[in-house]
């Protein structure tokens, strides 16, 4: 008997998007046993369209963000039963294939697969990059990747397929986080449990292009996102909670990461008074981290 899979989607008022991507999951060559839609309270017409689609499963919720989202979709697959549960954010387009190709990989249930993200406007540009944590380097183009099967790294929740064995043992992204950092988070503490993480080269996902650039040298060379006030009220905080659970995260790096993202925003975007509202959510940090300390992961991911 074949494992049964589950597809997860997180939504909020993108409604074009989530159409493009609930009818590229409806076309996969690898037929999905069901599709569970996360509607984090959009009031863009999402729940009146979702209620129209019998072929989804939906829940409808307040929105507790990105993480509150995944988390609540994850339960619902798990506590069905599904074997396999391939999360992805409402504005992920998988190539009619990109299913197949994951389940064509050499499938353990102790390893975590994920698809490649490329832009939807040049699919030979990889959308966040790949950091490549067992060779140590950073992909940028699909060229410098072709010709491999897989790459020991991954943009999670975006085509990111786990079985519920790896679930059993690490629990379900963590709702405190709100948003920003939730998936990095999550991807550590797999990482941390000793599970690989692999990106299979053949899955492709396309995705809108995310507005970053790069900038220094070296030691010095940094990845800057376009800061948002959405951004920069979670993201700061969120990073110093995961620089204190997870060792890899060094405290050189953390604070590499606040005073590069500093410049950004002040030379590259020049929006200073985004400052204030990242230095807030700093100091906002050991107050998120006192919560997350005093609940065992498991406790909060409802198993």
């Amino acid at each position: 008997m074949s494992e049964k899979n589950c597809a997860v989607v997180v939504t909020y008022n993108r409604l074009e998007l989530l159409k493009e991507c609930v009818q590229a999951l409806r076309n996969q060559t690898r037929k999905l046993d069901e599709i569970i839609v996360v509607n984090n309270d959009s009031i863009d017409g999402t729940k009146e369209w979702l209620d129209e689609q019998k072929d989804l499963t939906k829940i409808h919720q307040e929105n507790l963000g990105g993480a509150g989202g995944f988390h609540n979709g994850m339960k619902a697959a798990y506590e069905k039963g599904y074997d396999w549960i391939w999360l992805m954010d409402d504005d992920c387009l998988p190539e009619i294939d990109a299913l197949e190709n994951l389940f064509t990989t050499e499938l353990k249930s102790e390893v975590v697969l994920n698809s490649v993200v490329v832009t939807k406007t040049n699919t030979q540009q990889l959308n966040f990059g790949l950091d490549d944590y067992r060779n140590k380097k950073l992909y940028r183009t699909y060229n410098e990747i072709k010709k491999e099967k897989t790459i020991f790294s991954a943009n999670f929740f975006n085509g990111s397929l786990i079985h519920k064995n790896v679930i059993e043992k690490i629990g379900f992204p963590n709702p405190l986080f709100f948003i920003y950092g939730d998936e990095y988070e999550y991807y550590l503490r797999i990482k941390s449990n000793s599970f690989p993480i692999l990106t299979v080269v053949s899955s492709i996902v396309k995705h809108p292009v995310q507005s970053h650039t790069y900038f220094g040298k070296g030691k010095f060379h940094h990845r800057f996102n376009f800061q948002t006030k959405m951004r920069t009220k979670y993201f700061p905080r969120n990073i110093f909670v995961i620089s204190y659970l997870y060792t890899e995260i060094k405290i050189k790096r953390l604070i590499k990461t606040y005073i590069s993202d500093f410049y950004g925003i002040f030379f590259i975007q020049k929006e200073p008074l985004l400052i204030f509202s990242y230095i807030f959510s700093i100091l906002s940090g050991p107050i998120l981290l006192m919560r997350v300390k005093n609940h065992d992961q498991r406790f909060i991911a409802g198993l």
